[in-house]
């Protein structure tokens, strides 16, 4: 079936959906805006852009802001990117599209729940990010750990079957994580020498 690539389908799930299948679908975009986030914000420490802003203009928490927002952005156009690739190449490739065991209105709470899921990844990408600087690798290798730890409940927030309480859930996950370590970039940025 063609929403095996979106989610685990409700008659195979094993463990709530935590077998490594399962979350070898849309789910790995969430890993993918990593390399956006950190490629970014790394750009800007090494350029000079970011002490040149912080001197000038911006104040940190407008800087933490955007980049959040820009990378919820990202991460939203990357799952319906995703989704419409899976419908192409599903349609292409002959596979059923066949709904059973959800409906229609599942998979667009499914794919509501995941975009608003994806603002707690960026959360985490963007205060590791802040955190190492201009050191695009550390950051990368952080982000991925510190993504890591929530990868797996992807699955289980965020299924096939989803309901308007995942939605919920989600969203005011996503709220809690991007205003707390929102706060805490900040605080990392005010804190740190911009050399």
């Amino acid at each position: 079936s063609v929403w095996q690539s979106i989610g685990t389908l409700p008659e195979g799930e094993t463990m709530g959906g935590m077998d490594v299948m399962a979350m070898c679908n849309i789910n790995m975009a969430f890993m993918g805006v990593c390399a956006f986030i950190c490629l970014f914000i790394s750009e800007d420490f090494k350029s000079g852009y970011a002490k040149n802003l912080f001197s000038v203009r911006a104040h940190r928490g407008e800087y933490v802001l955007s980049k959040t927002v820009m990378g919820f952005l990202c991460g939203v156009l990357m799952l319906l990117a995703y989704f419409i690739g899976t419908l192409v190449g599903g349609a292409v490739s002959g596979l059923s599209f066949a709904m059973e065991g959800f409906t229609v209105a599942n998979l667009v709470f499914c794919l509501l729940s995941k975009c608003a899921f994806m603002l707690v990844f960026v959360s985490i990408f963007t205060l590791i990010s802040v955190a190492a600087r201009a050191k695009t690798w550390l950051s990368v290798l952080g982000s991925l750990g510190g993504g890591m730890l929530l990868f797996t409940m992807t699955g289980m927030v965020t299924p096939l079957t989803a309901t308007p309480m995942h939605l919920l859930i989600t969203l005011a996950g996503g709220i809690l994580f991007a205003l707390g370590l929102g706060l805490a970039s900040r605080t990392v940025l005010r804190r740190t020498a911009m050399v």
